[in-house]
């Protein structure tokens, strides 16, 4: 039932790209190109009943350590309860020099088939906005401060509040 819902997904995203007849290979895979810049893979596990989004971030680690330094922990840092990775993390191959970022979606009982048509937008704007901070950085330019949309159109942190400041009230935690 559960890849079916995930069929289901992929055929209302397919419909949402204009690319009809995108499907499952026999891996349970789907590799889209986005820009002819990078891949998204979309891969079916059945024993987890989950959707895997991933895509590489970079294809060939910096050779530099004080460069290999700053990636990773910035690559920490935006992982950090997935916060700047649309919920999701990054992983990393050393022995193949590549940096994925990667989210899941539950395709059990009770997932509507549009939520990966939903989710995917905001998962491909993360990409490519990590993609050009690693860009960035292995550059050895400092990359621009981390933004998305957020929720219900609230306004995201402001770069140094304390958590859980409300802006203009000297600091500290609200209490409910």
């Amino acid at each position: 039932m559960s890849f079916e819902n995930a069929k289901a997904n992929l055929k209302e995203f397919s419909k949402e790209l204009n690319l009809e007849g995108l499907g499952f290979d026999e891996n349970n895979t789907c590799i889209l190109g986005i820009d002819n810049t990078f891949s998204l893979h979309l891969t079916y596990e059945p024993n987890s009943d989950r959707l895997y989004l991933y895509s590489p971030l970079l294809d060939g680690l910096p050779k530099d350590d004080k460069i290999m330094l700053k990636l990773y922990q910035r690559l920490l840092e935006g992982s950090m309860l997935g916060g700047q990775m649309a919920g999701g993390g990054v992983g990393l191959a050393v022995k193949e020099e590549l940096i994925l970022l990667h989210c899941v979606l539950d395709m059990g009982l009770g997932v509507d088939a549009s939520a990966l048509r939903r989710f995917a937008p905001l998962f491909v704007e993360t990409i490519e906005k990590w993609r050009k901070i690693v860009t960035d950085i292995c550059e050895g330019k400092e990359p621009e401060p981390f933004t998305l949309p957020m929720p219900g159109g609230a306004t995201p942190p402001i770069p140094g509040q304390t958590p859980g400041e409300l802006p203009g009230t000297g600091g500290g935690f609200v209490k409910v």
